[in-house]
Order: structure tokens, then sequence, then C-alpha cells
């Protein structure tokens, strides 16, 4: 029962992980801008992101397994909207 409540929590915690890059994602996508945002720490984050999930397959532990696809398609997802709502960088007055 331990082991179950542990399992479902994890799930629940990654969710939580990712309810910060959803409202990111939705002010990306409002604004129409991510010229703010970093997309080379974004894509490191999905790389490493998908590395954890190559271990997690490895452990064979679906709970780890589940949360860890849902967490990284969400850094994906972000690292997408980043790149296609790049825009030219503003000038400034140098």
């Amino acid at each position: 029962m331990y082991e179950l409540l542990i399992s479902y929590a994890t799930v629940i915690a990654y969710i939580a992980f990712s309810t910060d890059l959803v409202i990111q994602i939705l002010r990306i996508y409002r604004r129409k801008s991510s010229n703010d945002v970093s997309a080379r720490g974004t894509a490191i984050r999905t790389i490493g992101s998908l590395v954890i999930l190559l271990k997690f397959i490895s452990v064979d532990d679906i709970y780890l397994i589940i949360g860890q696809v849902l967490f990284t398609l969400t850094v994906a997802t972000y690292l997408l909207m980043i790149i296609k709502y790049r825009g030219p960088e503003p000038k400034g007055n140098a």
C-alpha cells in the first residue's frame, strides 16, 4: 500500500513540475514571443530529461516512466514554442 501511494505521489509530483512549463508555454503563445527565454538552456533541459527517461526505462518502474514521459513531452513542447516564436533581437542603443 505504501509503495502504491508513493508511486501515485510521484506521478502527481511530475504533473506539478510540468504546471509551470505549461503556464510558460501559454504565455509564449499569447505574446507570440520567446525572446526573453533561453532556448539553449531549455534544449539542455530537454536532453537531460531524455537521459533520465532512459534511466527510468532501464529500472522498469512504470510510474517513474509515465511521469518522466509527461515531463519530457512538456519540456520538448516548451522548446518547440521557444524556437517557433523566436524573433529578431531588438536593437539596443549601444
